[in-house]
């Protein structure tokens, strides 16, 4: 009985994690990269940077391309009208 008394309490101190801090405010400060990079857990430094490239160019983010390129015609405009064709 007293054994296994001390083996609940030794047991019930090993969730001795250290706590997660809170993940800092989007911002064009907070969302430059070594800022990202100070960001100790992995995946709140994921979410966090998820979230930067996803703000609004009104609130600094990327503001969408005008004039979107295929990136297939890019490498090799020659090589994909030849594949074209041949369908």
């Amino acid at each position: 009985m007293l054994l296994a008394g001390l083996a609940a309490a030794m047991l019930s101190g090993c969730d001795n994690k250290p706590a997660i801090p809170p993940m800092p405010e989007v911002n064009d400060t907070n969302c430059q990269v070594q800022a990202v990079k100070m960001i100790t857990d992995k995946a709140t430094r994921e979410t966090f940077a998820g979230l930067c490239s996803r703000r609004s160019p009104a609130g600094g983010g990327i503001a969408p391309t005008d004039k979107p390129l295929n990136w297939l015609e890019l490498a090799d405009p020659k090589h994909t009208n030849k594949q074209e064709a041949t369908l």
